[in-house]
């Protein structure tokens, strides 16, 4: 990388940051060219998703392995469908180009748990379409119920706090 303080990124193309690397990875959203990241440091991995309107195979391949997962879980289906919302922008956010509701997100996270995550953070909660309580319970139950080994106490799971700095997850 160059000696500046912008860079252009682009997907699958790592970049390296003194110690980390960097690599963007596409994600299906409605905006211009739009990434999540996968970060290294040492043998350390992190990810962090957020903007999924859905995830693929792909979205998977590049989230396994994660030490530590920072992932959306923008909205409860049905506070967003009975919400003020008018339909185009409801519509929007429902569609494979805007958001993952707290289901697509457990279920996203069923096929990444693995034995040496650490900590799984929801973020990117919507204030008209979803509670903290809410996002933790659908998560906590998808995974329970999962078609994996685990259970949702055998990885730490919290929710992103809006306005306060969050617990800290040690890898």
């Amino acid at each position: 990388m160059e000696d500046s303080e912008f860079c252009t990124l682009c997907a699958d193309e790592k970049i390296t940051l003194k110690d980390l690397t960097i690599v963007p990875m596409r994600i299906s959203h409605d905006a211009n060219e739009p990434v999540a990241y996968r970060i290294r440091y040492g043998e350390k991995r992190v990810g962090i998703a957020t903007d999924l309107g859905c995830y693929s195979d792909y979205t998977v391949e590049c989230l396994k392995d994660m030490d530590a997962l920072l992932l959306e879980a923008n909205h409860d289906i049905r506070m967003l469908q009975a919400g003020p919302y008018p339909y185009q922008l409801k519509k929007r956010i429902l569609g494979d180009r805007g958001h993952l509701s707290n289901e697509k997100s457990g279920e996203l996270l069923c096929r990444l748990l693995n034995d040496h995550l650490k900590g799984i953070v929801l973020g990117h909660l919507s204030e008209q379409n979803n509670l903290p309580e809410l996002a933790y319970e659908t998560v906590r139950v998808e995974i329970e119920m999962g078609d994996n080994p685990y259970h949702a106490g055998d990885i730490p799971l919290f929710v992103a706090d809006r306005k306060n700095l969050s617990s800290l997850v040690e890898i």
